[in-house]
């Protein structure tokens, strides 16, 4: 039983890809069809065909093709036969070519990675003592803010202070997809719950994305993560990762991924006292015996060109394969085209990073003022400014929440900024002015006389104080310089680029080293960039958005060029119709706020050119319009107001673009907002879960309103029982974040109650059934326990929903999960799969009593084969965490049987 060879990484890769494209390729066909169509186009080409056997192989075992043409003919049947776009059509030839050169990244790494067994020896790990350095030197940077920004003179809150633990979801698919409920093959596809975030962490997969818009909290997560790892393993306590933390743009060079860790790590971690250079060896190793690295890359989307990231994603997945289990990866970015994160393979997790609830925010603020006087007053004064300014939704976002809480800070007795411009720019002139604790002005007094001293000739000296003086004057503009030529894909280091701009011309008397590293001495203490082995880099892809937007805008001359070069992107109207500029939707909005902001000509114009954007409606100015107002920019309240009207109206416009122009509205005229919400959740011509989305919004503007219409919707028989279940458990929110608590206890009985119907109805779909016991423990963790075990009992349910609920029991009461679990496990009536799931998923709860199950699973001969090597394979390979090292997935949510598992 030891001595079983396993698939290689690479063929586990292989056959993983393979299976996804052949689920979502083969609704109403069959693998059958697919080997004929590519056998007719192989014949075609006077290529050999393929036997179903040879084709069994590659999905089953994941073994490589003789030759990548075979594979690849077949691949694209499937690819044209799945309904994301096929390589020849919507994608162009680029995007072909991409394509065909993962899946032949997939093929070569199958072929070459050699097998593993059960029984091979670990390789040898990299230096005890040197990992333990790494770790103490990477536990200290991580505790740091990640934006400084500001100190007070009491020194800023740690990150483990003020930080709040965010929420995460499963990315819903593209709503465009979704059909109207008249027409019956509508389909159920919903987000799953949110989670806490930390589950990015915790899911057994080789890759997994990270997704959250700008400041939203993703590299904050990252770095709590580190923090707390790295805690961990030095007060002894074992994990089956250690985390190491790198910047996408760190590993866009030639360097192998080891030596790119090394060559980045060291310059992060060196200023707090790593005191060797850590070897390139050092991640090529296991960290420990057993023990993988979690690479945690940081700004996948902060690398401009598209190009370069699909060359950071297909190395991250060959090493993934080729490391044989060495590295774990989890890829934090913006939203990027679905094209870009499909080449991970639809095997790979996402998570899309949860703004904060205004109880999160509130906890933030509260922790943020504790060091100060009456800290329950000016918690109170900041919300209530929030509020007044409409800048609440905007604090959400973790960065702006860190900057707000700063300028609070700074004089309590100052009005809040107008808009998200507003608030970076009070942020940065805080920065520039108030910020003498760090008393950046000497620091420049003595780079400026360090320079002058080193020339005697008093011409020369003379001559090197201006030139310092000047830049120092004018360094502010300098920093907006830098940041747009960083933004347009500017390569050179960032003191090149600020020794190109008029204001910091080296005298010619003055060594190019000494002029150089009087740059640098000026930018390092700003307080805007950090500084990163030889180079600078912006603190926050927003912060960069901001300064390359201010620059963009400096006077009426930029501002005029600007506006001309977006109406010359947008194309020639066409009954009035432009498209919205290919620029990021955050830098967009800086853009516009700078080109808005005087009140002249260029404005005007600027307006005019905003209206013919809109003037058409349709999905895309919608999107545009929504986006912009969700950012705070500066649009005319009476233009955005009359444009999201007419959107939030259009019954020609997808359900969700609706329920997104009414939300905007009621963020633009809060009484016109919650008006066309209202009307929303009623109407039975729009799809189920537009109308929950629309009463959840509406709960934000009116509570009561909301909450009744999520009652309804909870309690109304026709809808899809998904919904009825996510609107009851939305009504136990509604008013536990408004903080009316009468109201908040009403609700919340009011949801368990429905939710506890919804459990225990027998004409409820099983998945829907587990769903809302589920949600009912987070509402009512005694009432959600009672049903979870009934659920888990009820031999009437399919087998993978009765696992389903008594993992989800052991989450509310450990010790009557663990016996339910045992049970399933030992259950000779369930098939022999569910039976090995079940003993897996009791790793988590009862280490011992799992390894006994799996130990009896693997020796009982009566249980599928594949079964028993799955069941030995996980015994042998639990790590000292108590962890399984594999994934096994969960029941596929539709009535009718259990998900097949990814066995490696």
């Amino acid at each position: 039983m030891n001595n079983k060879t396993n698939p290689s990484a690479g063929r586990q890769v292989l056959r993983a890809a393979l299976r996804d494209l052949e689920d979502a390729a083969l609704a109403g066909k069959s693998r059958t069809e697919a080997i004929h169509e590519a056998n007719r186009r192989l014949a075609q080409a006077g290529l050999a065909t393929l036997g179903p056997t040879t084709v069994g192989n590659w999905f089953e075992k994941g073994s490589p093709a003789k030759d990548f043409q075979s594979l690849w003919t077949l691949v694209q049947v499937l690819l044209e036969w799945s309904p994301q776009p096929s390589p020849r059509t919507a994608e162009g030839p680029a995007r072909s070519q991409a394509t065909r050169a993962l899946w032949k990244k997939y093929w070569e790494l199958a072929k070459t990675a050699a097998p593993r067994t059960a029984s091979s020896a670990t390789a040898s790990s990299a230096t005890a003592p040197l990992v333990t350095a790494y770790l103490a030197a990477a536990r200290d940077v991580a505790r740091q803010h990640p934006y400084p920004g500001l100190l007070s003179t009491s020194g800023l809150p740690t990150l483990a202070d003020v930080y709040v633990r965010q929420q995460a979801c499963s990315p819903a698919a593209d709503h465009r997809d979704r059909r109207r409920p008249g027409n019956t093959t509508a389909r159920v596809n919903q987000a799953d719950p949110a989670v806490p975030a930390t589950e990015v962490f915790r899911e057994d997969q080789a890759v997994c994305v990270l997704l959250g818009g700008p400041g939203g909290g993703k590299s904050t997560l990252l770095r709590a993560q580190l923090a707390d790892c790295a805690d961990s393993w030095l007060a002894g306590r074992t994990a089956t990762t250690i985390p190491v933390m790198v910047s996408a743009a760190a590993l866009t060079g030639t360097d192998p991924l080891p030596a790119a860790l090394a060559r980045t790590v060291t310059g992060d971690l060196r200023r707090v006292g790593l005191l060797e250079v850590l070897p390139a060896d050092f991640f090529r190793l296991p960290p420990r015996s057993g023990v993988s690295w979690l690479v945690l890359v940081d700004g996948l989307d902060e690398i401009p060109d598209a190009d370069t990231r699909s060359a950071v994603v297909t190395m991250l997945v060959g090493a993934a394969a080729n490391g044989k289990g060495l590295y774990r990866f989890v890829v934090a970015t913006r939203p990027l085209p679905a094209s870009e994160l499909t080449a991970l393979g639809r095997h790979v997790p996402r998570y899309e990073l949860q703004p904060f609830s205004r109880e999160d925010l509130h906890t933030y603020a509260t922790r943020w003022f504790q060091g100060l006087e009456d800290p329950g007053h000016h918690v109170t004064a900041f919300m209530t400014g929030l509020g007044r300014s409409r800048l609440e939704v905007l604090a959400r976002t973790p960065l702006m929440a860190f900057m707000l809480c700063q300028l609070y800070t700074a004089d309590p007795a100052r009005p809040m900024p107008d808009g998200r411009t507003g608030a970076y720019q009070s942020f940065a002139e805080l920065i520039y002015e108030q910020n003498t604790h760090k008393n950046i002005k000497n620091t420049h007094d003595e780079a400026i006389r360090r320079l002058k001293d080193r020339h005697q000739i008093s011409k020369d000296n003379q001559a090197a104080e201006q030139a310092a003086l000047q830049v120092r004057d004018h360094l502010p503009e300098l920093i907006d310089h830098l940041a747009y030529e960083r933004i347009n894909a500017g390569t050179a280091h960032a003191i090149e680029i600020l020794a190109s701009h008029l204001h910091a011309s080296r005298p010619p008397k003055v060594n190019a080293h000494l002029w150089e590293s009087f740059l640098s001495d000026l930018l390092r203490p700003t307080g805007i960039v950090a500084q990163h082995a030889d180079d600078f880099d912006f603190l926050h892809q927003t912060l960069l958005e901001f300064h390359a937007a201010r620059h963009a805008t400096r006077d009426e001359q930029s501002r005029a060029q600007l506006l001309q070069e977006l109406i010359a992107s947008a194309g020639i109207p066409t009954g009035r119709r432009r498209k919205a500029p290919d620029l990021d939707d955050s830098y967009l909005g800086f853009l516009l706020d700078g080109l808005l902001a005087p009140q002249d000509r260029i404005a005007t114009e600027t307006i005019r050119y905003v209206e013919e954007l809109t003037a058409a409606g349709g999905e895309r100015a919608c999107r545009f319009l929504t986006t912009q107002v969700n950012l705070r920019t500066s649009l005319p309240a009476h233009l955005a107001a009359a444009h999201l009207a007419r959107d939030a109206a259009d019954t020609t416009l997808n359900d969700y673009f609706r329920v997104r122009a009414a939300e905007a509205l009621a963020q633009v005229d809060r009484k016109a907002g919650a008006a066309h919400l209202a009307r929303l959740p009623g109407d039975t011509t729009l799809y189920h879960d537009a109308r929950v989305q629309a009463a959840e919004a509406l709960a934000q503007v009116d509570r009561e309103a909301g909450a009744a219409h999520l009652a309804r919707l909870a309690d109304d028989t026709t809808l899809y029982h998904g919904y009825r279940v996510q609107a009851a458990e939305a009504l136990a929110r509604v008013d536990r974040e408004a903080g009316a608590a009468q109201l908040a206890r009403v609700n919340r009985e009011a949801s368990a109650a429905q939710l506890n119907r919804l459990a225990g109805g027998t004409t409820v779909y099983h998945d829907f059934r587990v769903q809302a016991a589920e949600a009912l423990a987070r509402v009512d963790s005694e009432a959600g326990a009672a049903q979870l075990i009934r659920l888990a009992d009820d031999t009437a349910l399919y087998h993978g929903y009765r696992l389903r609920a008594a993992e989800a029991l052991a989450r509310v009461d450990k010790e009557a999960g663990a016996a339910h679990l045992a049970r399933l496990a030992s259950d000779i009536t369930l098939d022999s799969g569910d039976r090995a799931w079940a003993a897996e998923t009791l790793i988590r709860v009862d280490k011992e009593a799992s390894l006994v199950l799996l130990g009896r699973l693997a020796d009982d001969t009566t249980l599928d084969t594949g079964d028993r090597a799955w069941a030995a394979k996980t015994l042998n390979q639990v790590d000292k965490s108590g962890r399984s090292p594999w994934r096994s997935d969960r029941p596929s949510g539709h009535p009718g049987g259990t998900a097949r598992r990814s066995r490696p």
